[in-house]
C-alpha cells in the first residue's frame, strides 16, 4: 500500500510538472506568435507616422508663417490667438521670461516710425514633431526700409518656437529667440 501511495504522489508531481511546461511552452510559441505580428504591424506602420510627421512639421512651419505676417501688419489681435495661455518664453531682448499677457508688447516699436516700413525674411533650420508637439528652429532677419525702398536697419535673430495642435488650431507653448549680430551691415 505505502508503494502504491508514493507512485501514486510521484505521478502527481510528475503530471503536474509536465502540464507546467506544456503550459510554458505553449505561452512562449503565443508570446512569439504575437511578437511576429507587432512587428509585421509596426513594420507596415512605420510609413504613416513618416508622413503625419512631415505633415504636422509643414503646418508648424505655415503657423510660424502666420505669426511674422500678423507681426508685418501690426495685428496685436490675431498674433496673440497664436499662443496658449500658459505660454512661458524668453524673448532675445532682455533676460526676462514673458508670459501671453506680454508676447506682442515688441510689436507696435516696429511700426513707430512711419516713414521705415518693417518686413522680414524667414529660414527653416529644424523642425521636429513629436506626437502633436513640433519644435520649431529657424532664423529670421528683421528689416526695416525707408521710402524709398533702402535698408536703414537688419537684425538677425535665432527662433525657437514649441508649437502644439489642438483641435481647435495651433498654438505656441514655449519659445525662446537670441540676437545673431547687433546690426548687420547693409547688402
Amino acid at each position: 500500500d505505502y508503494s502504491r501511495q508514493y507512485l501514486t504522489r510521484n505521478l502527481m508531481k510528475l503530471s503536474k510538472l509536465i502540464l507546467t511546461i506544456a503550459i510554458g511552452l505553449f505561452s512562449l510559441v503565443t508570446l512569439e506568435s504575437c511578437n511576429q505580428k507587432n512587428n509585421e504591424s509596426q513594420q507596415t506602420e512605420t510609413v504613416l507616422p513618416i508622413i503625419r510627421k512631415e505633415k504636422l512639421e509643414n503646418e508648424a512651419w505655415e503657423m510660424e508663417k502666420k505669426y511674422w505676417a500678423y507681426a508685418q501688419r501690426n495685428d496685436t489681435v490675431n498674433y496673440k490667438k497664436l499662443w496658449h495661455n500658459d505660454f512661458i518664453g524668453r524673448p532675445g531682448n532682455g533676460d526676462e521670461f514673458v508670459n501671453k499677457s506680454m508676447v506682442s508688447n515688441w510689436i507696435p516699436e516696429l511700426h513707430s516710425d512711419p516713414n521705415i516700413k518693417f518686413s522680414y525674411k524667414l529660414y527653416r533650420k529644424v523642425t521636429n514633431a513629436i506626437d502633436d508637439v513640433v519644435i520649431v528652429f529657424y532664423d529670421v532677419d528683421a528689416i526695416w526700409a525707408d521710402k524709398e525702398n533702402n535698408i536703414v536697419e537688419k537684425h538677425s535673430s535665432v527662433m525657437l518656437h514649441t508649437w502644439r495642435k489642438y483641435d481647435d488650431g495651433w498654438v505656441i507653448l514655449g519659445g525662446t529667440s537670441a540676437d545673431k549680430n547687433e546690426n548687420i551691415p547693409n547688402d
